[in-house]
């Protein structure tokens, strides 16, 4: 198996470091093999600075794909058995990131169209109205933006749950 081999070309690592290696690259070439591309591209764009994000930030995107990778082989195996795929995504102009969950079914459409399909625990900053929402829906003020974390279910119609319910999330 791959763990055996890993574990003979490289005696002197842990069990632990050679499972994150394996797990690696187990998400890396499941990646690539759906958005069919290399699993090199799939590296760069998982570990590429972009401009206007933080080394904090960064790094906290590393931390967060990096724990879904810890869990990756049972998720993916999961996801797998009730037709998706399960991803992470960095959103650089939001300073966030979040977890997907995306039907198998339509890897072959554009990725707009997958979005509409996905379903997505996100953690990024978007407004929020804290004031009290008039009969006529009017969101009245204030409203404050924050990092706050959130489920998407575009097909449902679900968007920014549950502050959206709460609060009336503006979009």
């Amino acid at each position: 198996t791959a763990a055996v081999s890993a574990a003979v070309a490289f005696p002197a690592l842990s069990p632990h470091v050679l499972y994150l290696i394996v797990s690696n690259a187990g998400y890396l070439w499941r990646r690539a093999a759906l958005r069919r591309t290399s699993m090199f591209d799939i590296f760069r764009i998982r570990t590429t600075l972009e401009p206007g994000v933080s080394l904090r930030f960064f790094g906290l995107y590393l931390l967060a794909w990096q724990v879904l990778v810890l869990v990756y082989p049972l998720t993916e195996t999961v996801a797998w058995f009730f037709g998706y795929a399960s991803f992470f995504y960095s959103y650089p102009n939001a300073k966030g990131g979040g977890y997907i969950l995306e039907p198998l079914s339509v890897q072959n459409l554009p990725g707009n169209k997958r979005a509409k399909e996905q379903l997505r625990l996100d953690w990024h900053r978007f407004k929020y109205n804290r004031g009290r929402v008039g009969r006529d829906g009017f969101k009245h003020p204030p409203s404050v933006e924050r990092n706050l974390p959130h489920v998407d279910i575009p097909k449902k119609q679900v968007k920014h749950w549950p502050w959206r319910r709460r609060y009336g999330v503006q979009q």
